[in-house]
């Protein structure tokens, strides 16, 4: 028999799944989950049919907007910058990490071997980028078959596997799948066994450990 909490838990993922692309074909996302959207559609085929019809109705609906008339200068202006960043004249970064798609690998600037890892938790460790806007993002190495602290979350958090696998009491998720969670979810996430898993992680607010060792753990280090 199936479990209905994970059912439902399901129908809710893919809820926010599709607000989390929504907001990505309407462009409307932080660059850090931005750049965690862009990633997942490059490792996985899943939702790409999905994020094109949500673009084909975002331009038709700005197609029937009456355009403003825009001076030259200004027009001028607005192409150059087009020109100038998006995928026109941009300088290819370096050949990196093949575990790290292009969006991920602009941001780290820097392969997964030469990251200097920081202490996380018993058996995980993680590479913290700047924070943005109140949006923290990081990439999360966890070793074979090693369980992270029960933890819940002040906000949504979405997760993108890299390398390996992992799971919870809610699913299983492998080398581009997406994981999303916020204070609803309590869980205890454990790395699958055979080599370690790597993620990116985009949150909007810190977790919280929640069993008696995670407790001791965020008082201890001061979480």
């Amino acid at each position: 028999m199936s479990d209905p909490h994970i059912a439902n838990r399901s129908a809710l993922e893919s809820r926010r799944i599709d607000g989390l692309l929504a907001g990505y074909a309407a462009g409307s996302l932080d660059p850090y989950l931005h750049a965690l959207v862009e990633a997942h559609l490059i490792l996985s085929p899943e939702n790409r049919g999905t994020v094109r019809r949500m673009e084909v109705e975002a331009g038709e609906a700005l197609e029937a907007i009456e355009p403003a008339p825009m001076k030259r200068a200004a027009r001028d202006h607005v192409l150059a910058a087009i020109y100038a960043g998006g995928w026109y004249g941009r300088p290819q970064p370096p050949k990196l990490d093949p575990d790290m798609p292009e969006p991920i690998a602009r941001l780290v600037k820097a392969p997964l071997s030469e990251l200097r890892w920081r202490f996380a938790t018993p058996g995980a460790s993680e590479y913290k980028l700047p924070e943005a806007h109140g949006v923290s993002a990081s990439l999360i190495r966890v070793k074979p078959g090693r369980k992270l602290p029960h933890h819940t979350h002040g906000g949504l958090e979405g997760t993108l596997v890299l390398k390996g696998a992992f799971s919870d009491h809610l699913g299983h998720y492998r080398r581009g799948d997406v994981a999303l969670a916020d204070p609803t979810v309590d869980h205890r996430p454990v790395a699958d066994r055979g080599e370690p898993c790597i993620c990116f992680v985009v949150s909007e607010a810190p977790v919280m450990l929640t069993g008696p060792v995670g407790r001791l753990l965020q008082k201890a280090f001061g979480g």
